[in-house]
């Protein structure tokens, strides 16, 4: 008996072994969408180059270059990933990668109906809209389309993608998002904790719109939207907002709640906004270690890292008071 269960032993770890090491194969009708949209969309050849959030200029080599028919394994392609069970492609991180054209929304990127991660930032997608077909990635969890040039409206389906985590249409800054779709947008991703629109235009989009954000949100951009009216109170008192950032809103009012209230906030950007901040509510920051000021309703401090300028401040400064 003990021959037979040490066999049996063997052989179980042997199969085990050679299960874990065999990983699926990209699936064909998968590896042939990624060259059709390889294809559909001109390289820029040699070095790309695009900018952080900072605009700092990085260079990446072009992803999709290494992509080949004859390398059957898509799963080995840069910047694709694959499911190590079932081998569907679940992600594509083309960050800077020279891509440039029309991304039409026949595009056979838009059939890869397994993707729980797309990053297309810092490339040429110039005078694209971003398609309606974006609403079918139902599993997408973080969708990254910032800094490649995209115009016209936001789409309503965006919205269908209740699974977002992350969402970046940062710095296409002929965007636009009206009231409906935004509301929309708002009511649908429940769970979304990422958000960032920096230059998206909203000036078109009520500020009652933003009564219903997530609760999960921890990052929220609203810079340069030139949003305009009053911003609820409630945007400023998200439970588990830890970055906001409303730069360059001039026209956009807003105060920050009076009591029963503390900030997770460890970062905030109200630099001309006309968001009002009084010495009091010193306290309630309790985490906040960045905080930039310059040209907006200002009247506290206990940070780590202070923008004054354009403030006409004069005499002594009470520190003493936060």
């Amino acid at each position: 008996m003990g021959l037979f269960a040490c066999l049996y032993s063997l052989i179980f770890i042997l199969l085990f072994l050679t299960s874990s090491s065999s990983s699926p194969l990209c699936h064909p009708h998968e590896s042939s969408a990624l060259l059709h949209f390889k294809n559909s969309l001109p390289n820029i050849h040699g070095t790309t180059y695009c900018y952080d959030y900072y605009h700092l200029e990085i260079v990446n080599p072009n992803s999709t270059i290494s992509w080949d028919i004859k390398s059957k394994d898509c799963c080995r392609w840069s910047g694709v990933t694959c499911d190590d069970v079932t081998g569907h492609v679940i992600r594509l991180d083309l960050k800077c990668s020279g891509l440039q054209g029309i991304l039409h929304s026949n595009n056979t990127l838009f059939s890869l109906s397994h993707l729980q991660s797309l990053v297309l930032s810092g490339n040429h997608f110039d005078g694209s809209t971003i398609s309606s077909e974006f609403g079918k990635f139902s599993n997408m969890v973080h969708l990254d389309l910032s800094l490649s040039g995209f115009i016209g409206q936001v789409p309503l389906q965006l919205s269908y993608l209740s699974n977002l985590l992350t969402l970046d249409l940062s710095f296409n800054y002929d965007l636009k998002l009206e009231t409906s779709s935004w509301k929309r947008t708002v009511a649908n991703l429940t769970n979304i904790r990422e958000l960032f629109l920096s230059g998206v235009d909203m000036s078109s989009t009520s500020p009652d719109s933003f009564m219903n954000l997530s609760t999960s949100l921890t990052s929220l951009d609203l810079s340069w939207n030139n949003l305009q009216g009053k911003l609820p109170e409630n945007v400023l008192s998200l439970p588990n907002l830890q970055q906001l950032d409303l730069f360059y809103n001039t026209n956009l009012t807003a105060s920050f709640p009076q009591h029963n209230w503390s900030s997770p906030l460890k970062v905030l950007n109200l630099s001309r906004s006309g968001v009002v901040i009084d010495p009091y509510l010193c306290r309630k920051f309790k985490y906040l270690q960045v905080i930039s000021l310059y040209g907006s309703n200002f009247n506290c401090t206990q940070i780590t890292s202070l923008h004054l300028s354009e403030n006409d401040l004069g005499g002594f400064f009470p520190w003493s008071s936060c």
